[in-house]
């Protein structure tokens, strides 16, 4: 498994030219996140290469940073876990724009021993209304209940929801 990421300033055709490299290089994209943030273009794709090398498909995907600006990186992905059986939520909390929300909502995860395998933050509206959505992996032996009480707790100013992820949805 090769793991590349890929980051450049956004405009038409930077998912296709990717995609179309590796198609035409034999591999198989199994795994894929892209966004654009701030006027950026992000993308990390987990592909299956039966042939080539990381670097013989950095080499491949090497004119994209001239024709499209990206700065692309190809690396071997470590040993792949086998899939968690954690119940999964989504965690949604939103509340006054202010610097160290995320820092402080991922700290209360942390103390709980939750993963966070999902994060996306905006600014929404004039009001300035911070707004975070996360997917989770809680542990087995934590309720939700529990969390969701704690995150009110420690996060007050924070409106916080908790709510478990339907693998259909995915």
């Amino acid at each position: 498994m090769l793991i590349i990421s890929a980051v450049g300033t956004d405009r038409p055709g930077m998912a296709h030219a990717v995609a179309q490299i590796l198609f035409d290089a034999g591999c198989n994209i199994e795994d894929t996140t892209m966004t654009r943030l701030s006027g950026q273009f992000a993308m990390i794709l987990a592909v299956e290469s039966p042939d080539l090398t990381a670097q013989e498909l950095e080499t491949r995907l090497s004119p994209l940073r001239h024709l499209l600006g990206l700065h692309i990186d190809v690396a071997t992905a470590g040993d792949a876990s086998a899939p968690s059986d954690a119940p999964r939520y989504i965690l949604t909390a939103y509340g006054p724009e202010k610097t160290g929300l995320l820092a402080r909502l991922t700290g209360v995860l942390s103390e709980h021993n939750v993963n966070v395998t999902d994060v996306q933050t905006r600014v929404a509206s004039a009001r300035k209304v911070y707004v975070m959505l996360l997917e989770l992996e809680l542990p087995v032996a934590l309720d939700a209940e529990v969390l969701k009480a704690e995150l009110k707790k420690s996060l007050g100013d924070l409106q916080v929801s908790l709510r478990e992820l339907e693998e259909e949805t995915l």
